[in-house]
């Protein structure tokens, strides 16, 4: 080509460069505080997390990160720096206030930004997930709009046989998600149980898609036969008796994941008097008198209290956070989860309240924090979040008093981050 030709070609990629380099953002560095990055590992003291377009670009402490010189510094010494939190078991889209009914894209985004503003930066939502959703599905959203990311299990596959379960599995499939979900309990002998060789092929079918598959189930014997036919992730408690030592040999044997919602149990039965966190500041900055009001009706509460179901989960949340902790003390990886999102299930607050019964249930604050960072990343598979290290979104939380010493001091955020902008208050 001749050299004349050749000129506004390279005037135009001397152009790009150039525009490029000036809207590139310039390094932020969050200076001085204690840093526990989500890997395990003892907190980083005077640490420094630089970020730069959304990313990390190296954390550590003081003296081993250099800080570049076009470096905006944030003093936020005093304060602890914990990653974003991961929901692997919620639900977007649904629910307004405690009603349900009212999917739709603009519910999504007010959701994720509830999610959010309680420094839940990723959601997993298992479950319910419609058309509507797909465009704000992690693979295809790069807005980060300051809300939480998605993923999406599309409708939770059911059947009355495999032909059934497996035509919904294949319309998920046509619609985009990033999980597979089944369900597997009769609802406290009140309804029907999916069939084995429903569940059998439903698992078969999203192996072979390449779909990691998350169950919802109850008693001790199913979760051991979901384990044998392939299942990755136990989304409930174990609820009807103790873990047996059979039962750990296999969850070990199967690497599988345990996600406790100890919360959803919570709901089905905290309401039949007025509930504590009713009067908490914390939940009343999302949640308001109005919107609780109908939670409030005695004669709600005394059905409530006079419904089977609800004092059989009361009388049974106990051997939920036994068996949590049996589990956590044999390594069973913990990953966060609430399977908040549905009526009166309030997202934001109720992870929370769940990083709380999980204390009472005994584990440590470093085990609840890694359940809800490194094991959801990893165990959901979920890319580029889950811990503060180089390359992953600089999704985190600036909290004014150390969660090791109590973790609902994670409840006291100075700031959460999500790649790199702050969250904005309601």
């Amino acid at each position: 080509m001749n050299r004349l030709k050749l000129l506004p070609f390279l005037l135009l990629i001397l152009f790009a460069c150039s525009t490029a380099k000036k809207t590139e953002k310039s390094y932020i560095a969050f200076t001085g505080a204690t840093i526990i990055d989500g890997s395990g590992d003892a907190p980083i003291q005077n640490g420094v997390l630089l970020i730069q377009n959304g990313r990390v670009v190296a954390v550590g402490p003081k003296e081993k990160i250099t800080i570049p010189e076009n470096t905006t510094i944030q003093d936020v010494s005093g304060k602890t720096i914990i990653p974003g939190l991961i929901n692997g078991h919620g639900h977007v889209g649904d629910v307004k206030g405690i009603q349900a009914g009212h999917y739709s894209k603009e519910n999504i985004l007010d959701n994720l930004a509830i999610y959010a503003r309680y420094g839940i930066t990723t959601v997993v939502s298992l479950g319910g997930d419609k058309k509507e959703a797909e465009s704000f599905r992690v693979v295809n959203d790069t807005s980060f709009s300051k809300r939480a990311r998605l993923y999406i299990a599309g409708e939770v596959i059911s059947g009355n046989t495999p032909q059934e379960a497996l035509a919904v599995l294949e319309n998920n499939h046509k619609m985009g998600v990033d999980f597979m979900k089944i369900r597997v309990d009769d609802n406290l002998g009140t309804s029907p149980k999916m069939a084995e060789e429903v569940y059998q092929a439903v698992i078969k079918r999203s192996h072979e898609l390449g779909y990691k598959i998350a169950t919802h189930m109850y008693y001790l014997e199913d979760a051991r036969k979901l384990l044998e036919a392939g299942t990755d992730m136990l989304a409930h408690s174990i609820r009807d008796v103790p873990v047996d030592e059979s039962f750990i040999g296999l969850l070990k044997e199967k690497k599988v994941s345990y996600c406790a919602t100890l919360t959803r149990e919570l709901s089905t039965f905290v309401y039949e008097d007025t509930a504590a966190f009713f009067s908490d500041a914390f939940f009343l900055k999302e949640y308001n008198r109005e919107t609780i009001q109908p939670l409030l009706d005695p004669a709600k509460q005394a059905q409530m209290r006079n419904s089977k179901s609800a004092q059989k989960n009361k009388q049974q949340l106990p051997i939920a956070m036994a068996n949590l902790k049996t589990l956590s003390d044999q390594g069973i990886p913990i990953v966060f989860g609430t399977d908040s999102g549905m009526p009166a299930r309030f997202m934001g607050y109720f992870e929370h309240l769940e990083m709380e019964m999980m204390a009472q249930a005994g584990l440590t604050p470093m085990q609840i924090i890694l359940s809800a960072t490194k094991n959801a990343a990893q165990y959901l598979g979920l890319k580029e979040v889950g811990t503060l290290s180089a390359f992953h979104w600089a999704d985190f939380i600036i909290l004014e008093a150390d969660p090791l010493a109590d973790i609902r001091n994670v409840r006291k955020m100075s700031q959460v981050y999500v790649a790199g902008e702050p969250v904005l208050s309601r």
